[in-house]
Parts: C-alpha cells; structure tokens; sequence
C-alpha cells in the first residue's frame, strides 16, 4: 500500500470518527433521520412510515440535522 493510500485512509477515519463524535451533540430528532437516511439507507417514504410523520417533516429534518452537523463539525470539514 502507497504512502498516499495510508494518508488517505488516515485522513477518512479521522473525518469518520469526528462526524460519529458530532452526531452525539445532534437532538435526538436530527440524529435518527441521519442514522435511518446515511446509515440504515431508508428512502424518506420510509423513514416517514417508520416515524409516522410526512415526507415534508422527514425532508425538513434531514436539511436542518445536516446544516447542525456541518456546524458542529466546523470549517476544516465543509
């Protein structure tokens, strides 16, 4: 493996392990739409089913955990 490619890596687990540190300090609402969106890969039909709320409040939720994520996680991540 390149010394690039071990960079690389390095550089994408610490930017992993930052955005897991930063989702601890999202509300409990902005936290599950992401997890249900990026990790468990639900469409927002489905996260709107599985939260009994509307596709709307699902797509609002999303804008606003992402625009808080992106706050906490500060300028060297934008």
């Amino acid at each position: 493996s390149s010394a690039a490619s071990d960079v690389y890596k390095r550089q994408t687990q610490e930017f992993v392990d930052r955005v897991s540190g930063c989702m601890h300090d999202l509300s409990e609402k902005h936290k599950e739409v992401l997890i249900l969106r990026n990790l468990k890969n639900l469409t927002y039909d489905e996260i709107a089913q599985q939260l009994e709320i509307s596709v709307g409040t699902v797509k609002s939720r999303i804008a606003r955990a992402r625009e808080s994520l992106r706050g906490l996680l500060g300028e060297d991540f934008v």
